[in-house]
């Protein structure tokens, strides 16, 4: 049998090798640049199932802790706001307590701070953040609470208004406001007007936030609620003893009926600061717990960075000197071919 080899075949062969060479000097640049096999599939086999199941677990791990940075800072804008409501709070019941005791008892003094109270707890129980109502309950697309104080009386103004006249025959501020006694006012205080502020009737006049509040999955097995209702039961105190100073018409009644306002609105938000203190500790509580849950979603996006790591990083040493062998592998196809392209007949006839 005659085997006939020309310069031709020898020179394809040669090429397919460069090819080859080519090919494989790619993938181990890549290796030595990245770290990592530079094919996956190719590299790992059947081990492929389990890259992949930790990949999937690693982007869990990741979106549970892009959503806690988001609920961490919505927590930290609730508690600033409470501690907000809850400083303004406390100066208010100084204000009260030196009032009852005749110190800067002017009640149109009195109504003044009642009423910058009242607004200051509706702008920031009305608070967003990145367009979510942190009060709203899970109704977080709309405020909370209406502008009490608007041209166009809010429907919790209105409330007021009715059950004043419904107590008395008279608005707030009429000259007849005098002949309220303390006893008449403790009684409208403590029912209709006190109504308005229960549950029920802050969700018909005052709030639309939802008693319901956010809930999130802030680990891959605990879930937690994450945001307080403008609903709480401290919330509304404060905005009853807040009304009570500033729309009753204080500035209007005898002296008797006036007392009985202060003294009551003291002891309503006395009640309404103890309810803010427990309701900003439920607050570090759940900001705690995403804390302890990111530190615990850290943790283990470390541990799977590491398995993913034993399966697909490549060891440096092993895969320079493979580049090195296959550069110069290379280089010497490259030599070999130009000189096979050099063989010619005519070089020797």
């Amino acid at each position: 049998m005659v085997s006939i080899t020309s310069t031709q075949s020898l020179t394809n062969a040669l090429r397919r090798s460069v090819l080859d060479v080519q090919t494989q000097l790619s993938k181990t640049q890549a290796e030595v640049s990245t770290g990592r096999l530079a094919d996956i599939g190719l590299g790992l086999g059947s081990a492929i199932q389990q890259d992949y199941s930790y990949g999937f677990r690693a982007d869990d791990l990741a979106a549970l802790t892009a959503s806690n940075n988001v609920i961490t800072t919505r927590l930290s804008a609730t508690d600033t706001a409470l501690s907000s409501i809850a400083s303004t709070a406390q100066n208010f019941l100084q204000t009260l307590v030196s009032a009852q005791s005749g110190a800067g008892s002017d009640p149109g003094a009195i109504k003044g701070y009642a009423e910058s109270g009242l607004k200051a707890l509706i702008s920031t129980l009305d608070t967003s953040v990145d367009g979510v109502q942190i009060f709203g309950g899970v109704n977080t697309g709309v405020a909370p609470l209406a502008d009490y104080f608007s041209t166009s009386p809010s429907t919790a103004k209105q409330a007021v208004d009715q059950a004043f006249f419904g107590s008395f025959g008279i608005a707030q501020g009429d000259s007849g406001a005098s002949a309220i006694t303390d006893q008449q006012m403790q009684t409208f205080l403590s029912g209709s007007f006190a109504d308005l502020f229960s549950a029920s009737g802050w969700s018909s006049n005052w709030s639309s936030a939802t008693n319901e509040t956010v809930t999130n999955r802030i680990s891959l097995s605990q879930t937690s609620e994450t945001s307080v209702s403008a609903n709480e039961t401290a919330l509304r105190q404060l905005a009853q003893a807040y009304t009570m100073v500033a729309d009753l018409g204080v500035d209007s009644l005898s002296s008797s009926a006036y007392q009985q306002i202060l003294e009551t609105a003291s002891a309503t938000m006395s009640d309404a600061i103890s309810g803010l203190t427990s309701l900003r500790a439920t607050v570090g509580v759940m900001q705690k717990g995403v804390s302890d849950a990111n530190d615990s979603l850290s943790a283990q996006r470390d541990m799977i960075t590491t398995q993913i790591g034993s399966l697909e990083n490549v060891d440096p040493y092993e895969a320079s000197t493979r580049l090195n062998n296959l550069t110069t592998q290379l280089e010497t196809s490259y030599t070999l071919t130009g000189k096979i392209q050099q063989l010619t007949l005519s070089k020797y006839i």
